[in-house]
């Protein structure tokens, strides 16, 4: 649910603590990691979109790893390892942007809650992701020079065809799965009343998430969650390897 730019920040960031296995992976396909990370947001309103975000994270994950066992792509691997990071912060932020979503976003120094819907919440954690961590050329030039490899692409097309698609229960040919997956670009966030609403929490007020009660800011969420992820990559990079059976309880 929350946009590219969290995604791709957080995804990235977990780059630099990598594991010598997964990091050689990724240096293989920095392109395929970068439009997993990105998910199916830019799909919005088609079957790929609206099916893959509520196919059973048990069946996405175990099924293509199996499928990557069989096939040895590492192509396919890399692409998975970055829907496994988009994964791992939506577990988080997915509760994050319902609840203020359901219960209004706080003005900043005691200002008054507003109501705010989830796009514009999503937008405006974006933004606010773009200006305080990323900044404005970096932002420019993912836009502008998103490009995936036609092999690559190809790869990840079979993939969806071969696997994701009947996770999800989608009947889409290899020709409108390419066209959707080489259409995904981040788009620049524009939000109004950034000054205004706190966005990211960083008043720390209670919010609930799946865990229970919590008061945690969207930049404390994102430190918090890069172990998370860290352990989930590892364990898809195992299962992706040895054919070794998925951990419910993790992955769910």
């Amino acid at each position: 649910m929350p946009r590219h730019f969290i995604h791709y920040y957080f995804s990235d960031s977990l780059t630099e603590n990598m594991t010598y296995a997964l990091s050689a992976i990724i240096k293989l396909y920095p392109d395929a990691y970068l439009l997993g990370s990105l998910g199916t947001e830019r799909m919005r309103g088609s079957d790929h979109h609206e099916r893959l975000r509520n196919a059973d994270p048990i069946q996405l994950f175990g099924v293509s790893a199996r499928h990557i066992f069989t096939n040895g792509s590492k192509c396919q691997l890399s692409y998975m390892l970055g829907m496994v990071s988009h994964y791992a912060l939506d577990r988080v932020m997915n509760p994050y942007v319902k609840y203020f979503a359901a219960n209004g976003v706080a003005g900043y120094f005691g200002g008054k809650i507003e109501t705010q819907s989830m796009d514009e919440i999503e937008i405006g954690v974006d933004r606010h992701i773009v200006r305080d961590y990323l900044g404005m050329e970096k932002a420019l030039a993912l836009v502008d020079h998103l490009e995936v490899r036609k092999p690559v692409l190809e790869e990840i097309c079979m993939l969806y065809v071969d696997v994701l698609n009947d996770v999800a229960d989608i009947c889409m040919n290899y020709r409108k799965t390419y066209d959707l997956l080489e259409s995904i670009k981040p788009d620049i966030p524009l939000s109004e009343g950034l000054g205004r609403l706190d966005f990211m929490n960083r008043e720390n007020r209670e919010w609930k998430g799946a865990q229970g009660t919590t008061s945690l800011s969207v930049d404390e969420l994102l430190k918090e969650q890069r172990e998370v992820a860290y352990d989930l990559l590892e364990e898809y990079m195992a299962m992706a390897r040895s054919n070794k059976s998925i951990n419910v309880e993790k992955f769910y």
